[in-house]
């Protein structure tokens, strides 16, 4: 279906993410927002705007986001990632994380066994536990070395983003639920939310906007991004580029600390970005291929997140760990580590961001292999 903007209206796309990405702000600013999240609402628009035809689903401007917008927006996020405070106060998140995947682990398993997949049904189990335990690349790589049918590992794509987007979605809204704050609860949420903080929300009353910092906190960035692709690239581990981002901007981060702290504005500039990226992820969630294609693929999807959940829900409650910690630990199984950053800066967890994107970033080493070894634990 051809949408209303094409996809080589380039200016009219960008227009489009940053409205959207602006909306999230301001719902973030509502009493509405404070009780849903601004998040899962960007997300839920996006992927309406592009399933009634509105937007395209694809386009080269949402490939220059996650290739320039979302290694950029990572620094941002990560400078003052002081380690005296994140190790202490984090120490449960590779907990819950490994509780996220053995829960993947179990889902697709009992998929396996439950659900009609045909003669692809031990690859298509292990393309998802690794997208479940990974990211999006691992799908691809485990896809490609188990050498999927083309068509199957299309559906198995229309199911993953669909179901990964509405995941997302239910974890940004998880922490307004008093249920399960109740069940599980969060220092680190209640001391968020009494400081009340807002890192979606605009700068703070009083403060003033320093170009000067901004600049810088850009420039840094950039070379930043340059120098770990760099370096990825001539270790022969492109792909991994993100974990180098990462490493080198917390190193900058310890070591010039007090230069850090002063710096102001790049949070912010770092949440704009990634709201961005959340605009994406929504816009490619294509209903109607899933619907068309890949039903029993999405059932696969569904139960695989659902095993996810459960396990590291119960298991994080019987060890008594933080629900921030949780969240954003199944977001970086689930989704990645960009996405977790996104969530944990957005929510205003600051101690959570670097270890989300380490889990993440540990998650993208250790998918392909599992994934690799499900399929031929069930061949």
């Amino acid at each position: 279906m051809q949408a209303l903007i094409s996809p080589d209206w380039t200016f009219a796309l960008w227009g489009v993410l940053f409205t959207i990405a602006g909306l999230g702000f301001w719902v973030d600013t509502t009493a509405f927002g404070k009780r849903v999240s601004g998040i899962g609402l960007v997300m839920i628009a996006a992927m309406i705007l592009s399933n009634l035809g509105l937007v395209p689903m694809s386009a080269p401007t949402y490939n220059a986001i996650f290739t320039y917008l979302v290694p950029v927006a990572i620094p941002l996020l990560l400078y003052k990632a002081n380690l005296r405070r994140v190790i202490p106060e984090t120490g449960g998140m590779l907990a819950a994380y490994l509780f996220g995947v053995m829960g993947t682990v179990l889902g697709v398993v009992v998929s396996f066994y439950l659900l009609p997949l045909g003669e692809w049904a031990p690859q298509l189990a292990g393309v998802m536990a690794s997208t479940y335990i990974g990211g999006s690349m691992n799908f691809v790589a485990v896809g490609t070395m188990l050498e999927v049918d083309e068509a199957v590992l299309t559906a198995g794509a229309a199911a993953d983003n669909v179901m990964g987007t509405l995941y997302l979605v239910a974890l940004a809204v998880m922490p307004t639920l008093l249920v399960l704050r109740r069940w599980l609860p969060s220092k680190i949420a209640d001391a968020a939310e009494a400081g009340e903080h807002t890192a979606t929300g605009g700068f703070a009353d009083g403060a003033t906007i320093n170009l000067v910092h901004i600049a810088f906190g850009l420039a840094l960035s950039l070379v930043i991004c340059a120098l770990s692709t760099w370096m990825a690239t001539l270790l022969g581990v492109a792909n991994y580029a993100i974990l180098f981002i990462t490493v080198i901007t917390v190193a900058i981060a310890n070591i010039f600390h007090d230069a850090m702290a002063r710096l102001t504005g790049h949070l912010e500039v770092g949440m704009l970005l990634m709201y961005v990226f959340f605009v994406v992820i929504g816009l490619g969630a294509d209903i109607r291929a899933m619907i068309d294609s890949a039903m029993w693929v999405a059932l696969l999807a569904l139960i695989t997140i659902s095993s996810h959940l459960v396990v590291i829900l119960v298991a994080s409650k019987l060890c008594k760990l933080d629900l921030a910690e949780v969240i954003i630990a199944s977001n970086a199984c689930v989704a990645g580590p960009p996405t977790a950053a996104a969530m944990a800066a957005g929510r205003g967890w600051n101690t959570l961001v670097t270890p989300g994107v380490l889990c993440g970033t540990f998650g993208y080493v250790i998918a392909s292999f599992l994934g690799i070894f499900i399929a031929g634990l069930l061949a």
